[in-house]
């Protein structure tokens, strides 16, 4: 290639006068060191740019090897908190059956005792239903339909009207009671007492009132 443009510039110089030849060399001399300017800039520009794109392969890969080492221990993190967690669940689940299991017996032992006791307090009801009442007890029970407007005691005076009854003898007691069935005795109350009364047999009148006689004693 050097040879060629030796030879160019021979014959560029044979066929010329001297002064042409002159210029005809510095002509070639300019535009060579354009030249060789123009390959020099180029070439820097080249080398700079590829510097610039290695050093931009350099960061992304460091970013790749930071962002893939991040990963995994973010991985490593998670698949060990999912393993504790796994472990804290099988233990609170197997806390959370043991828990049932001792509630279960309880309430079983509980509920055994509480039938038990439902039995008992059963059987106890049916034997005093069964059992025959006393003249007391007779008397206690017919005088419950009287408490509300007469007191536990028959101390009280109906709507502020009738008398205390607990004052009187059983003799008054009992005419008033037969007084009342048979439709002879009564005053404000007549109409509350006959339905009442009406329901009492003559032995139930006799308890009735010996009963209310002893609540004023």
């Amino acid at each position: 290639m050097r040879r060629v443009g030796v030879i160019a510039v021979a014959l560029i110089l044979s066929g010329c006068g001297e002064t042409d030849s002159s210029s005809a060399l510095e002509e070639i001399n300019k535009t060579s060191q354009n030249l060789m300017s123009s390959i020099e800039e180029t070439t820097f520009k080249a080398i700079e740019k590829a510097n610039e794109i290695s050093q931009k392969v350099e960061e992304i890969g460091n970013d790749i090897a930071q962002t893939a080492a991040q990963t995994k221990q973010i991985t490593e993190e998670v698949l060990q908190e999912a393993a504790d967690m796994s472990k804290d669940i099988l233990q609170k689940t197997n806390e959370t059956l043991s828990n049932i299991s001792e509630k279960a017996d309880k309430i079983i032992n509980e509920g055994t005792i509480t039938i038990d006791a439902v039995k008992q307090k059963a059987n106890d009801m049916a034997q005093t239903a069964t059992a025959p009442l006393t003249n007391a007890d007779k008397g206690k029970k017919l005088f419950a339909t009287c408490i509300p407007c007469h007191g536990t005691k028959a101390e009280k005076s109906a709507v502020n009207k009738s008398q205390i009854i607990n004052k009187w003898s059983r003799e008054q007691i009992l005419k008033a009671l037969r007084g009342y069935k048979d439709d002879t005795y009564g005053g404000a109350f007549k109409a509350t007492m006959i339905p009442t009364v009406k329901r009492l047999s003559d032995n139930d009148m006799e308890e009735l009132s010996a009963y209310i006689v002893n609540l004023g004693k």
